[in-house]
């Protein structure tokens, strides 16, 4: 018969009894634990997110207000029509009115305002204003008709009196005459010698605009003191004239001028000026600006 403690164990069954009863604790509060943590996690999420989604302006009033007023804009923007002139007319002429009918904002239209008050002589100078946007000057360059230049200037004499200062001609004016023309310094003086002994002299008084750093306002300033004499212009043979010496034309660049001298080789030499129109590389545009000054 079995005689002695009942509770008296080894030490291997007492440690079994203690991981025993770890693990069932660990199994019993387990979930909660899991729980408990997952309740911090959503808290600390929900404090979070109206921080990061704060809006931009702290006072909701000032958010509306730029809302609003950049709506505005977009809706003025898209609002424009570039409309259409019906018949021929004068740019120097029309009012603030009609140039907001043609696209303009009414402060593009007073600043063009501006430039027509000092006079406006061909689509050239109009298209330099930089405030006419692009499509409002296609649409109303096939309309525009500008006063000559020479009409104006006798008209400013006549009201003047006979005691008007005489016309600079800006093709043999020296650096000392051209500096005498009022609102003309001495670098614009210096540049518009360079540039007409570059050409080879004027064709009309808008190439003055072609000078390095010549503004449309200095232009503008001056252009009722100035003349252009074409009288004697210096011309360049196209039967004769190297490709360097064309291309040192500031018309003419050196494909340009390559081109016309391996035609004159191809025909034998020209018989018209208009043959080197025929070159693939010479637009319309550049041949009648180079035109007056090529011969045969």
């Amino acid at each position: 018969m079995f005689q002695g403690n009942p509770f008296d164990m080894s030490i291997r069954h007492q440690r079994g009894i203690w991981l025993l009863l770890i693990a069932s604790i660990l199994i019993i509060f387990a979930p909660r634990f899991f729980l408990f943590i997952q309740k911090d996690d959503s808290a600390t999420k929900l404090v979070l997110i109206p921080v990061e989604e704060k809006p931009r302006w702290d006072s909701p009033r000032k958010f509306h207000r730029w809302n609003s007023r950049n709506s505005k804009r977009k809706w003025s923007r898209s609002k424009r029509v570039f409309k259409k002139p019906t018949k021929s007319f004068n740019p120097n002429e029309l009012s603030m009115e009609e140039w907001m009918h043609f696209g303009l904002s009414e402060k593009q239209a007073t600043i063009v305002l501006k430039f027509t008050k000092r006079g406006i002589h061909s689509d050239e100078e109009l298209q330099k204003i930089k405030f006419i946007p692009q499509k409002t000057f296609d649409n109303i360059k096939d309309f525009t008709q500008y006063p000559s230049e020479e009409s104006e200037i006798s008209k400013k004499q006549t009201a003047q009196g006979t005691n008007s200062p005489a016309l600079v001609n800006a093709n043999e004016a020296s650096e000392e005459e051209l500096m005498n023309i009022k609102g003309l310094g001495p670098f614009y003086a210096r540049q518009i010698i360079k540039y007409q002994q570059q050409l080879g002299g004027f064709v009309r008084k808008e190439q003055i605009l072609e000078v390095w750093k010549m503004t449309p306002e200095i232009f503008t300033q001056i252009q009722a003191q100035l003349s252009c004499e074409a009288s004697n212009i210096r011309k360049l043979s196209i039967n004769h004239a190297s490709a360097e010496e064309l291309q040192a034309h500031p018309y003419l660049n050196w494909n340009q001028a390559n081109s016309i001298v391996k035609m004159r080789m191809q025909k034998g030499g020209f018989k018209s000026i208009d043959e080197i129109r025929e070159s693939v590389i010479i637009d319309q545009e550049t041949f009648e600006k180079v035109r007056p000054y090529l011969s045969l």
